[in-house]
């Protein structure tokens, strides 16, 4: 009987200190989180965006697009966009030429930080899918790594290489 009640608390000391752990939240450069408000972005940028508009979607979702141009992101220029419905930041859309960076080193990139990525299925992003392609309809070089708050999808094109980070508890994606 001991025995079972020295095991029952440890038991319990484990799962206490599960539920007090850190959860671990996608953080984009410059510390920017999902959710957050447009004007917080910007200034976690810390200048003027190039451009800012709104994007109505061929679905039932319209986003306010930030874009900023060559912008750093791990020492490679890249343009970024950072899309919001109803001033919460859900998406994050990064464009580099591929002449900085290939398809296949995002892939190794994004599969060793969270395992193997499946070839793109748009069912299931729902409405996140206008988010990595304006009309939709993602190019046919497409991978969709679920990285648990965040997903992440890679498509390759004509001319660049397209890394969009979803919030993957957007209201809008359902």
């Amino acid at each position: 009987m001991k025995k079972f009640f020295a095991v029952l608390t440890v038991l319990c000391l484990v799962l206490s200190m599960a539920a007090l752990a850190e959860k671990v939240t996608f953080t984009f450069h410059d510390g920017v989180l999902f959710g957050m408000p447009q004007k917080d972005v910007v200034a976690a940028e810390g200048n003027a965006p190039h451009e800012v508009e709104t994007e109505h979607t061929l679905g039932p979702v319209t986003f306010t697009e930030v874009e900023y141009e060559n912008v750093a992101i791990d020492n490679i220029k890249a343009d970024v966009k950072y899309m919001f419905v109803e001033d919460a930041l859900v998406a994050i859309r990064v464009d580099y030429d591929d002449k900085a960076v290939s398809y296949d080193e995002i892939d190794k990139a994004l599969t060793a930080a969270y395992g193997e990525g499946a070839d793109l299925d748009v069912k299931a992003l729902g409405n996140g899918v206008y988010a990595v392609d304006d009309e939709g309809r993602p190019e046919a070089k497409a991978k969709l790594w679920n990285g648990g708050d965040v997903l992440v999808v890679v498509e390759q094109d004509e001319d660049d290489v397209d890394v969009t980070y979803l919030d993957a508890v957007a209201a809008y994606l359902k």
